[in-house]
């Protein structure tokens, strides 16, 4: 059964259900829907994880560099780990169909991951495919994912994901560490104490959470669904909490969403 979550954090608002109709609108490729009574857009995407990084893709399949939403949309994510076959088969064929391959993934990290002396980028990505199947998908303000060293949209900075905790981690970074696989607290029911009010967190201190992390596991027979309804402006990024290997630092993405006012 998959799972739905609803946020009422910074930037979400729980989703109240009504009654639909469909509609298509050109602006943005998501799908699309209007509230009777509360004129409520929906927006729907495909949110993937692979080793390291993440991509989106609209319902027919095609990939987005970013979601340009509206407050008062209703944002839809299915969310799911490549890893994860049995879930990866769960998509619409169309989605399936368009999920990038393993060539193209590569290619991607070649082009983002700086590789160490001594070693090749695929022999650490095999590692920590072994070693660290899971991710999570975090969606934060900007505000809080520092540029990488040369201004890039991609990679770490000094906060939680800064500095580089090498092939096998640091103190804590790894099984049987806070950071680790099965780390407490970042499963379906989230981290308790991170969100709006919580100072030096993830929430209003830090310009907002559009959406807490959800663990994607690379066992899950499903995709997770997650929906909520964007109530503020501001440019979002994704960001994994799960130590994945040496890529790690790498899987936070700035501008994936932006919230315009209309």
């Amino acid at each position: 059964m998959a799972l739905t979550g609803t946020s009422a954090l910074a930037g979400g608002s729980i989703v109240h259900p009504g009654t639909r109709r469909p509609r298509r609108d050109a602006a943005q490729r998501g799908y699309q829907q209007v509230d009777d009574d509360q004129q409520t857009e929906t927006v729907r995407a495909f949110v993937g994880s692979y080793h390291w990084g993440y991509f989106v893709l609209d319902e027919d399949g095609t990939e987005l560099d970013r979601l340009t939403l509206t407050p008062g949309t209703e944002l839809r994510l299915t969310l799911f780990n490549v890893e994860a076959d049995a879930a990866v088969d769960e998509l619409p064929r169309a989605v399936r169909r368009n999920v990038p391959s393993s060539e193209e993934r590569a290619e991607r990290n070649e082009d983002a991951i700086p590789v160490p002396r001594g070693t090749t980028l695929e022999t650490l990505h095999d590692a920590a495919e072994s070693a660290y199947p899971d991710h999570s998908l975090a969606i934060l303000s900007d505000e809080y994912l520092w540029n990488r060293p040369g201004g890039s949209d991609r990679g770490p900075g000094s906060g939680p994901w800064g500095g580089h905790h090498g092939p096998h981690g640091g103190p804590g970074w790894g099984p049987g560490g806070p950071y680790g696989p099965g780390m407490p607290g970042y499963g379906p029911g989230m981290m308790p104490g991170y969100g709006p009010g919580t100072p030096g967190r993830w929430g209003s201190g830090y310009g907002g959470t559009l959406a807490p992390p959800v663990y994607l596991w690379h066992h899950a027979t499903v995709p997770i669904e997650l929906g909520f309804v964007v109530n503020t402006t501001g440019s979002f990024g994704f960001a994994c909490t799960v130590y994945c290997g040496y890529g790690h630092p790498y899987m936070a993405e700035r501008s994936r969403v932006v919230v315009n006012e209309d």
